[in-house]
């Protein structure tokens, strides 16, 4: 089961703790940190996706050869690209033997030696060692900006703006000068974790080049997925391939002051926090739209009220 996607919204948030939000405000940057510093261990986790051996994976797909092979051998042909002829004989070999002799051909499929019988096979292989490599270096260095739709998410206050003594800033993507902000991108959630080899069927024969278009396409589609049980945090991300340098743990982007377009105050909040923030925020977008969260009676859920 997966969460579709939803259309973006004017504003994206971003839930912080007071130092960090002094530094948001006081250097004007964002921090992109390394997929590895994600909260969640199986977020854009990909170590144990490249585990398993390519050529593990065609003795896994053994049986599917052999099926193929069995029932339509123009098909088997038209993928592995062998002479129809020689499928043909090859299939009615198989039917009409023992199932001694079919294990035999199960072996076989499942051995090295299918790869020089079929060179294309050994071809494919080695084009997807090559895009495994270039997606594991890009992915490794790649910066990842994490945001959110929803400013009163009860447990994002208590988890990413310490305990509600933090703030949440509201930033308005500003499109004509092309800020980075409007690159995010919504993430997808699944009971199912993202594969390497699941988007590439081996008998299929049309695998995609490792281009850089690919690579980023790919990239996407390891880090823009989380589990269900993640799904309330509605959660907004940009990934940037090849980004963060070797033994740097992030990198900082800037924005544009007026994107900061609102800024909220968490109920526990110190006073001198508050007051600090609320003056840093106005020095550096004197439009921006202040709140005060507060308890909402007899609820679970927060109220905002605008601070003049």
């Amino acid at each position: 089961m997966s969460v579709p996607h939803l259309k973006l919204p004017d504003i994206v948030y971003k839930y912080t703790s007071p130092a960090a939000a002094r530094l948001i405000i006081a250097n004007r940057t964002l921090r992109i940190g390394r997929p590895t510093e994600m909260n969640d261990p199986f977020d854009a986790y990909i170590d144990d996706l490249f585990d398993v051996e390519l050529k593990d994976s065609y003795k896994a797909a053994a049986v599917t050869f052999v099926d193929i092979l069995s029932r339509d051998p123009a098909e088997f042909a038209k993928r592995i690209g062998v002479p129809l002829e020689e499928a043909i004989a090859a299939s009615a070999a198989m039917n009409a033997g023992t199932v001694a002799q079919r294990d035999e051909l199960l072996a076989l499929f499942a051995s090295s030696a299918v790869e020089e019988m079929y060179p294309q096979l050994k071809t494919e292989r080695e084009a997807l060692e090559i895009q495994k490599a270039a997606i594991v270096a890009q992915f490794r260095n790649s910066g990842i900006f994490c945001a959110t739709r929803s400013n009163s998410n009860l447990l994002m206050w208590s988890h990413y703006a310490d305990e509600h003594r933090g703030v949440v800033f509201g930033f308005r993507p500003d499109a004509a000068r092309d800020s980075f902000l409007c690159l995010l991108e919504p993430v997808t959630y699944s009971d199912i974790r993202p594969s390497f080899y699941k988007p590439f069927d081996p008998l299929v024969g049309d695998m995609p080049a490792p281009t850089p278009e690919t690579m980023r396409a790919f990239t996407r589609s390891l880090t823009a997925v989380k589990s269900t049980q993640w799904a309330y945090e509605e959660e907004l991300r940009v990934v940037i391939p090849s980004y963060v340098p070797e033994g740097q743990p992030a990198v900082f982007i800037s924005y544009y002051a007026t994107e900061l377009a609102e800024l909220y105050l968490g109920h526990r909040v110190a006073a001198g926090d508050r007051d600090e923030l609320v003056a840093a925020a106005r020095a550096l977008n004197k439009d921006v739209a202040i709140f005060q969260a507060r308890i909402s009676p007899g609820a679970y859920a927060l109220s905002f009220e605008p601070i003049k």
